[in-house]
């Protein structure tokens, strides 16, 4: 004693033995963004060195530190209209990673504070100890 069902264009016949395996595909932003903390917006004077249109990323210079750090570009920012070697005021979200394996005792600490005010010029010196625990996500840039 089954039941027909529509699966696709044909009709299934449906009894006790069957057996659905339901599968959720997640997208990649949302398990993305599980692994990590937010941890400050804020603006930077930056030059960019780089730029890399495949993976959307760019190399940037922080002005005031004069210390190098990766960005994150989202699609909706025109990586066309981006000039290498140009200085921008980029409005950053930073976040750090959940996943502390590899991190010595004495930094834990600087990760697991998220709710402490800290200044991006810390995020960006500890990115050159941790670049895998720190992450840089452009939301704007201009002009200065």
């Amino acid at each position: 004693m089954g039941k027909w069902w529509p699966l696709g264009k044909k009709q299934h016949k449906i009894d006790s033995h069957t057996v659905f395996i339901l599968v959720i595909h997640l997208p990649a932003d949302l398990s993305r963004e599980a692994d990590w903390n937010y941890r400050i917006t804020d603006q930077r004077l930056i030059v960019i060195k780089t730029k890399n249109l495949n993976v959307r990323k760019a190399a940037a210079l922080d002005i005031l530190t004069n210390l190098p750090f990766t960005l994150n570009i989202p699609e909706n920012v025109p990586l066309d209209d981006v000039e290498q070697g140009k200085e921008y005021l980029a409005h950053l979200k930073v976040y750090t990673s959940k996943n502390l394996d590899g991190v010595d005792k004495d930094y834990v600490s600087f990760f697991e504070a998220v709710d402490v005010d800290q200044a991006v010029e810390d995020f960006i010196k500890a990115y050159w100890i941790y670049p895998n625990k720190i992450r840089f996500d452009l939301v704007e840039l201009e002009e200065p």
